[in-house]
């Protein structure tokens, strides 16, 4: 096994990669040894055995028993988990909703968990009934990109639009799509319901509806101001039909998945987005974001850090903000505040680095080996096929005897078959995503940028 202090487990590329590797860089600078990887790897799915030894596995969620298997199925052996809980924001309706799919169940009560800001805080303590000294406020390390020096991180507005071919004398919009595609299936709303309660449904309708008619608007701005490249960035791991259409009509309307949001917003001339936190990173940026909501949100999605926002509800009042020079922010700072913590003084990465050696250091955060045992929630033939594969030098024989082409044996080519079929399963996963693969390469191309900024 590669032994490891820290090993760092995302989903999705453009909303963690970033992040991760700033926290990648001030450990390693510390002297620990760290890697990132991705969740749906299909080396590690594969594996029988652990790959990785890591002292404290750190996941991008722990909602449950099934949200930690997920993440380190049998390819990773550890002792502490930190839930970096990338989805920080519940809907309104959950808050104070002790059994709200996001207050945590089973192993998900026992591990550290980040928070972004005092609002999380006060939800993990009153109604997750989580441990006080396992809830770790430590500010979103994401934001720390858009404050000094790390803001020379990012690419120029000249150097990104070039990369995406897009003319440096147009007037760039960005959208960055809340929504859920529009395409999903009925098994994953069923799923989605199930976690969140059956008005999901009524909000995945308002949210396609909602895509509909600012898709509509869209056009008619692509149309009559054609110096405008409006850049629709859809929300992660969603793709847009809808979107695709009117990107076929539109020359000036683009979808563009690549690049992190906050690179965009720091290269486009305005940004929109509707029920989003991606305001948030607007207002980091100091660059002007505007809310569009054409329709009112399902009751009790929508989130509690724009309540108070002010909002765009129809296309002409869209069609004023695009030709509007000097508007004001919609989000009070207040709002802001109460959901992000704010210190100038200390970047949000310094503070996750210091709370991680506290978690390696210290055993309080030990798992048991009883609530290591029970997460994986094996059935009764899982439990038999561990402990054979437990009793290595017999294991080791079996694989070797699978592993002999002239060995014709009905018992083994049935279990070739299966162990075939598996692996297609998960290499047609990996596939699926491909895009949200990542390499050392790229990994260590985003930490020479990140000690660029910081050191140079």
């Amino acid at each position: 096994m590669i032994e490891l202090d820290f090993l760092f487990i995302y989903e999705h590329k453009v909303r963690e990669l970033e992040a991760l590797c700033l926290m990648k860089y001030e450990l390693d600078r510390r002297g620990y040894q760290t890697k990132i990887v991705y969740v749906d790897d299909a080396v590690n799915a594969a594996a029988d055995t652990p790959i990785y030894h890591a002292k404290v596995l750190c996941t991008m969620a722990c909602y449950d028993n099934y949200t930690l298997f997920w993440h380190s199925k049998e390819f990773v052996k550890f002792e502490k988990v930190i839930d970096l809980q990338w989805e920080n924001i519940v809907y309104p309706k959950d808050e104070q909703r002790e059994d709200a799919y996001k207050n945590y169940w089973g192993i998900g009560k026992d591990v550290v968990h980040v928070s972004w800001g005092q609002q999380n805080v006060k939800r993990l303590l009153e109604a997750a009934h989580l441990d006080e000294k396992k809830v770790k406020l430590t500010g979103h390390v994401g934001m720390d990109f858009l404050r000094a020096p790390l803001d020379r991180y990012y690419l120029s507005r000249e150097e990104v639009l070039a990369k995406y071919d897009i003319p440096l004398d147009k007037k760039v919009i960005l959208f960055a799509s809340p929504y859920y595609g529009d395409c999903l299936s009925e098994k994953y709303i069923a799923g989605m319901r199930k976690a969140f309660g059956d008005d999901w449904g009524e909000y995945y309708k308002f949210m396609c509806d909602s895509q509909k008619e600012v898709l509509k608007w869209f056009e008619k701005i692509c149309t009559e101001y054609p110096d405008i490249i409006l850049i629709f960035r859809p929300h992660p791991g969603h793709p847009s039909l809808m979107a695709e259409k009117l990107a076929e009509r539109c020359d000036n309307f683009r979808i563009i998945s690549g690049e992190s949001v906050k690179q965009w917003i720091v290269a486009c001339d305005k940004i929109y987005t509707g029920n989003s936190s991606v305001v948030v990173e607007a207002y980091f940026a100091k660059k002007m974001c505007q809310l569009l909501f054409p329709f009112s949100t399902t009751p009790g999605y929508e989130l509690q850090l724009i309540a108070d926002s002010s909002k765009i509800r129809t296309y002409e009042e869209f069609q004023l903000s695009i030709c509007n020079e000097h508007e004001e922010f919609p989000t009070p700072d207040k709002s802001i505040e109460e959901i992000y913590l704010i210190d100038w003084k200390t970047p949000n990465y310094i503070k996750f680095a210091d709370m991680a050696e506290e978690v390696l250091r210290d055993d309080y955060y030990r798992l048991t080996k009883r609530q290591l045992r029970r997460y994986k929630e094996y059935t009764p033939m899982q439990c038999l096929i561990r402990m054979f594969i437990a009793i290595k030098p017999v294991y080791k024989f079996y694989l070797s005897l699978l592993k002999n082409p002239k060995l014709k044996w009905s018992f083994l080519e049935r279990q070739r078959q299966i162990r075939e079929k598996e692996y297609r399963r998960i290499t047609d996963i990996e596939q699926q995503h491909a895009h949200e693969l990542t390499s050392e390469e790229e990994i260590s191309k985003i930490i020479g940028r990140i000690k660029h900024a910081l050191e140079d």
